[in-house]
């Protein structure tokens, strides 16, 4: 169905003003990029010309190493799919972007929606196609609807008792005095996912291209610096480079978000390269991921820390007492590792919350469950020696036991308030 440009641009600028994409002057750039290339102009860009005219990329841009557009995709994606939920469910165009696609296209919404006029069609052949063989089915059917009531019966009765167990426990973890001041916030929620910094080169004896982990190296300014002083190694291979999400911070991201699921409350995803300044001011913000990729959270939190993280050795050191932490044993045996759990105010009086795995990026996903499970609470805070609430900023250094690939348990090391706050939160004056 063809629509008039000026109604296509009509729409768009509605659509661009709205609250959901108010904040988002990226989304904002790329849908109007995607929506003019596509339905305005009829030439439909190609992934290259995305990455250079809407993200600034140079010609020398690769798609296979840089995923910038495609995570560019996804999150408008989701935006729209917010939209058209909400504020913009009675629009009388909608705009939608299919997946594995870079073009953008537009159907009717609102009211001129309509059923699909086959399923009417396949449906009606359906009931002419039983005839005779109506009666022997619906015996069938019966029997089938039996097992099912007596099925579902069973399962909703066992639902009925984890979900009792579950909101008892998630009530309780709520309310305890290191979840309350983010769960009862009411500012919009963040989550800031630490990536891996990975890069390429080529491989000297197939002249393959690798893609290459470098626990020292996890920026590109780190790149920039290695290549530096590295002449031969960047002599004609650029600076290309990918990143990698690790799938116990993806999933440690959604543990957390259980415990502080809030009907109404805005939740957004970056990661860590995305994080704009004005984020850390606007924002409730949770960092998940490694210790090495805080991005822009890492000077604000660095000028508060006693500790300081050692790429090369991986360890970690206490500024205050000289004393280093450093992993023990191989990750393909037993091994321990050490990372770091903060709370400290931003800069506009919310909330920033930092969850890191260890020097050697293990341990996330079990420091994250001990935090969320009212027993993994109770033998976290028993392990303080003060034996009291949490500060309202405070740092807690935690070592992990794992066993290959298997985290084992999270043990408190230290904790202590940050910026010299050392007053208990508010209203909590016993430990939860």
């Amino acid at each position: 169905m063809e629509f008039p440009p000026e109604s296509i641009q009509k729409q768009l600028d509605q659509l661009l003003a709205s609250e959901v994409l108010a904040k988002s002057p990226t989304n904002r750039r790329l849908l109007a990029y995607v929506v003019q290339r596509s339905l305005l102009s009829g030439d439909g860009p190609k992934e290259l010309e995305i990455a250079i005219d809407v993200f600034g990329r140079d010609a020398g841009f690769n798609g296979a190493e840089d995923s910038v557009v495609r995570v560019g995709m996804r999150n408008l994606r989701q935006k729209l799919l917010e939209y058209y939920s909400g504020s913009g469910r009675h629009d009388t165009l909608v705009f939608d972007i299919p997946k594995g696609a870079y073009r953008a296209t537009v159907t009717p919404g609102g009211a001129d929606r309509r059923p699909d006029p086959t399923l009417h069609a396949e449906v009606e052949l359906l009931e002419q196609a039983g005839g005779h063989h109506g009666q022997r089915w619906k015996q069938v059917a019966v029997v089938l609807v039996c097992a099912l009531v007596a099925s579902l019966t069973a399962n909703v009765l066992s639902w009925r008792s984890a979900a009792r167990n579950f909101d008892s426990n998630h009530e309780a973890i709520r309310s305890s005095a290191l979840w309350a001041p983010m769960a009862d916030s009411r500012r919009p929620l963040m989550f800031v996912l630490g990536d891996l910094f990975m890069f390429t080169q080529t491989d000297p004896t197939t002249g393959r291209t690798l893609t290459v982990r470098d626990a020292q190296i996890n920026s590109s300014e780190d790149l920039r610096a290695f290549l530096a002083s590295n002449p031969t190694l960047a002599a004609g291979r650029g600076l290309r480079y990918s990143s990698m999400l690790q799938k116990s911070t993806a999933v440690g991201m959604v543990e957390i978000l259980r415990v502080l699921e809030n009907p109404g409350r805005t939740v957004e995803v970056r990661l860590r390269d995305e994080l704009r300044a004005e984020d850390i001011r606007d924002f409730d913000i949770i960092y998940v991921g490694p210790i090495t990729r805080l991005g822009p959270l890492a000077s604000d939190y660095h000028a508060r820390s006693r500790y300081r993280f050692d790429a090369e050795t991986s360890g970690v050191t206490d500024s205050d007492t000289g004393k280093v932490y450093a992993p023990e044993g191989s990750l393909g045996e037993h091994h321990k590792d050490y990372a770091l759990v903060a709370r400290y105010p931003g800069p506009a009086g919310n909330s920033i919350m930092v969850f890191t795995s260890g020097g050697r990026n293990s341990g996330l996903l079990q420091i994250v469950r001990t935090l969320t499970s009212p027993e993994g609470l109770q033998k976290f805070w028993e392990a303080n020696d003060k034996n009291e609430a949490p500060p309202a900023a405070f740092e807690a250094l935690v070592a992990v036991s794992g066993y290959k690939q298997t985290d084992l348990s999270v043990d408190l090391v230290q904790l202590h308030a940050l910026s010299g706050e050392s007053a208990a939160l508010a209203g909590s004056n016993t430990r939860k």
